[in-house]
């Protein structure tokens, strides 16, 4: 109680209201301290936003939890939020000489049956299968830690390097997670691939209730919205004082958890959303581009959330989620909002029916600059959350761009705010490994 006392008198500025900033004043808080919380919008969330237009839930860009990320689900409550899953594996897109045809990829290790029988839709080869499971068989071994150890190549390169085909690394591994890395080229750093693969492999993709906001403001809600300040420009940040609305407000400690990416800096997606009398899709799965390599297609992914939570749509509607990575657009010289539309359509009517697309309204057109942080081979990318001796930062851009990344570096930050005020004295790194 003594210790909680003293903390009281402490008082921290975390200065952003994303992910990363809220799970680092939950903890710091959980620990006595006076923590306030200011961010420059007016909503709490960061990227993790969710906007109603016309009845749908449309977060900002499409978004999905994993159930398997270990820090955020030892924080985030998945039965609160009332999250359902997507079902595992995927439908695969392909147009082969005027064809169009979809395909069931099942994950034979959830569901045995489903998984048997796409053995023999044709899509992959029976020698790519077999490299698939040895890939998962080595990813799924050892420590998470570790698969940030050892080669630091590109994703591109550790799929060659484990034979998998150009038929199975363009038409399956280039929509799938050229869609999660926000890239056309598989350049993200093998160590987030492995990552990420083993994350899919043991958990569920899925998506909460009242859309992805809600998972900042669950988090919030336990800070106390009395303690978060929005709409507050923040015109200079020092280790102990903020500078804002013309005042300076002195602090025992200033946190900055937001990034200051600079031109050319992150990477950025294009997500049209569309209302549709009905799912195009016949199944809860999301829906992949298999021609995404070899074609002037543009979309990487089709999602219906809709199918997943009803509450997404209103009643009798369906809310269909493309998606464009921001370097593929770039690449076919697309960069206003009507080129995307028009392209996506012509994507879509292509698979799905020209009558029946043309049918959908366009809810809206995002384009999200700077939606996830650039990990590219050779930058050592680890699982250990990094800090300065000097100003304490956190976020995804710390670590790796991803929910977990940003609630691991939130958490780090704040075991390292803790032993530096407890110390008041030289600055203190935080845990070398994560506990």
């Amino acid at each position: 109680m003594m210790a909680n006392s003293q903390n009281n008198e402490k008082k921290i500025a975390i200065v952003g209201a994303g992910i990363s900033g809220l799970h680092c004043a939950k903890i710091l808080k959980s620990k006595g301290f006076n923590v306030t919380v200011f961010d420059k919008n007016s909503e709490i969330g960061g990227r993790m936003q969710t906007s109603e237009i016309d009845g749908f839930l449309i977060d900002h860009g499409f978004h999905v939890l994993q159930t398997a990320y270990p820090e955020t689900s030892k924080n985030i409550n998945y039965k609160s939020l009332e999250c359902k899953p997507f079902k595992s594996g995927a439908r695969i897109v392909s147009l082969n000489n005027g064809k169009i045809r979809m395909k069931l990829i099942a994950d034979p290790w959830r569901n045995p049956i489903a998984g048997f029988f796409s053995l023999f839709n044709g899509f992959l080869s029976f020698k790519d299968l077999l490299r698939f499971a040895l890939l998962r068989r080595t990813i799924m071994k050892g420590k998470i830690d570790q698969l940030f150890d050892g080669n630091d190549g590109s994703t591109l390169e550790y799929l060659q390097e484990r034979k998998l085909s150009n038929n199975a690394i363009n038409r399956f591994f280039l929509p799938l997670f050229g869609g999660i890395f926000l890239e056309s080229k598989l350049q993200t750093s093998e160590r987030l691939f492995r990552f990420i693969f083993r994350m899919m492999a043991k958990g569920k993709m899925v998506l909460p209730k009242n859309g992805i906001n809600s998972v900042p403001f669950t988090i919030a809600q336990e800070i106390g919205m009395d303690n978060i300040r929005l709409g507050v420009e923040i015109s200079r940040i020092e280790n102990k004082a903020l500078r804002f609305r013309g005042e300076a407000h002195r602090f025992d400690l200033v946190i900055k958890a937001f990034n200051e990416p600079q031109e050319g800096d992150g990477k950025h997606v294009w997500t049209v959303y569309f209302d549709a009398p009905k799912s195009p899709l016949r199944s809860k799965h999301i829906l992949l581009n298999s021609n995404l390599a070899d074609s002037s297609s543009i979309v990487s992914h089709v999602a219906v959330p809709s199918d997943i939570q009803p509450s997404y749509a209103p009643s009798g509607r369906s809310l269909v989620a493309a998606t464009v990575v921001g370097d593929r657009a770039i690449e076919m010289g697309l960069e206003s909002e009507d080129s995307i539309e028009e392209s996506v359509r012509n994507d879509l009517g292509t698979w799905f029916g020209d009558g029946t697309v043309s049918t959908w309204k366009t809810l809206t057109i995002q384009h999200i600059a700077h939606a996830l942080p650039i990990s590219n081979p050779g930058e050592r990318l680890t699982n250990v959350p990094k800090n300065g001796d000097d100003a304490i930062e956190c976020g995804d851009h710390m670590l790796h761009g991803s929910v977990e990344g940003a609630m691991l570096s939130g958490r780090n930050s704040a075991l390292i705010a803790i032993n530096r005020l407890k110390n008041n004295s030289e600055p203190v790194q935080g845990p070398k490994k994560k506990v």
